[in-house]
């Protein structure tokens, strides 16, 4: 435990000595929503999003995510549909600019992200469908629309409605789209149709974007997603890391293509890549595996965990060290999206999450937060910009000892380990 401390200690240090996110993704759910109440004095006045503001500033932290959600009704429909009715559409701007003020008001940044989720024909979530090759998971990173334009032009105005909020409240952030695999850099074994995704349509939004938040100074974002999946890359080769290994193989293996479409598409991606302000990860990679015993104690579980966050840091690194070296482009990046749950071996498969189940393990949750800072935030990266962990929730409930859920709040040793790497 000595050496950790000591270790702590010394990464403090160090961590103090730039400038990053140290932010929570605040999630709002049915009944519990963004909304601030300007003239609150008392906890008892204060809406219980802004309680939940208080807990995540009490933590260190000064910066949070606001999550808009929406759906998409099946993998080939072409419209995103957000969770709020249309008719309420003005009614919900005015709350998350209150929210925005409130947190702006605590001196952190905040940041918009619309999402969407994937429903089933009945409203199923996860949305597995059963085909001839058997069972498969639709979600946002693999859909498929029927229509990619009319698809494009509902997303955008999807963004355009909290484009409004961004501006209202002088969002620091937005971000442009999340772990959209398929639309992006293209997944040719599952949609060979459109095998180099829509770099062109990414472009255009983009820059739509920036000119709509231009007067606010909003800094833009994508959020690619790095997971364990696998990828066939040059030579048929397989290596890990989902869309982030795409990206940097069309980006770098594939780079200057003699073909003047490919060529073109190529193109259309280094320059969204170029535009982009910050580029966000959406980090969901187990640090060990079912079959490994896992030791029991906190002090051994961080350097046994360590060893695949130090692995996949290491990864990270390497990637946008080539990409850079390709397009002569340097950029920062913020772990946007990680997470673990409170619950028995959380960082194994730290994304299967839906069905809620677990046994309460409050140590296993703190050492894989803190293997991410040591691996993460310590190292002092250039391209490191900072880490904003999920979730948070509006909802007061999901918190304290015996909730399993990725809320870290009244769970001690899991706080320890935040604000050792937060609070200044």
């Amino acid at each position: 435990m000595k050496k950790l401390i000591l270790f702590s200690i010394l990464t403090l240090i160090h961590s103090v000595s730039f400038s990053a996110v140290k932010g929570f993704n605040l999630t709002e759910y049915e009944g519990f929503e963004y909304d601030a109440n300007k003239n609150a004095v008392t906890d008892e006045e204060k809406t219980p999003a802004q309680i939940a503001v208080d807990k995540i500033h009490a933590l260190g932290s000064n910066h949070i995510e606001l999550n808009i959600r929406a759906r998409m009704q099946g993998p080939n429909s072409n419209e995103i549909i957000p969770v709020s009715p249309a008719n309420e559409s003005s009614t919900e701007l005015r709350k998350i600019a209150r929210l925005m003020d409130y947190i702006h008001s605590k001196d952190m940044t905040v940041g918009i992200r619309p999402i969407f989720f994937v429903l089933g024909p009945n409203g199923e979530f996860p949305f597995i469908e059963e085909t001839p090759e058997g069972p498969k998971t639709w979600w946002h990173g693999n859909i498929q629309p029927a229509n990619p334009d009319s698809w494009f032009l509902s997303f955008q105005n999807y963004l355009d409605r909290y484009m409004l909020a961004a501006k209202f409240g002088k969002a620091d952030y937005f971000t442009i789209g999340a772990e959209l695999y398929s639309m992006t850099v293209g997944l040719e074994d599952q949609w060979p149709e459109q095998p180099f995704g829509f770099p062109g349509q990414w472009l255009k939004l983009l820059r739509y974007t920036k000119a709509k938040l231009a007067s606010v100074g909003t800094e833009i974002v994508y959020d690619i997603n790095f997971t364990d999946d696998s990828n066939v890359g040059g030579a048929g080769l397989l290596k890990s890391g989902g869309e982030l290994e795409r990206w940097r193989y069309r980006l770098v293996d594939l780079a200057d293509p003699t073909d003047p479409a490919e060529y073109e598409i190529w193109q259309n991606l280094v320059q969204f890549w170029t535009e982009l302000d910050f580029i966000g990860i959406d980090m969901y990679r187990s640090l060990a595996e079912n079959k490994e015993d896992t030791p029991q104690t906190f002090e051994s579980i961080v350097p046994y965990l360590q060893k695949k966050s130090d692995a996949y840091a290491a990864q990270l690194d390497t990637t946008l060290l080539e990409i850079e070296i390709t397009l002569d482009v340097q950029k920062k990046a913020i772990l946007k999206e990680i997470g673990y749950r409170s619950v028995d071996n959380a960082f194994v498969d730290p994304f299967s999450y839906a069905d809620g189940e677990g046994v309460y393990n409050e140590e296993h949750q703190a050492a894989a937060y803190r293997a991410i800072f040591e691996s993460f935030w310590a190292p002092g990266f250039d391209w490191f910009d900072g880490i904003a962990f999920w979730d948070i929730p509006v909802d007061p409930r999901p918190q304290g000892q015996g909730d399993t859920s990725f809320s870290p709040l009244g769970k001690p040793l899991t706080e320890e380990q935040i604000k050792l790497f937060y609070q200044d």
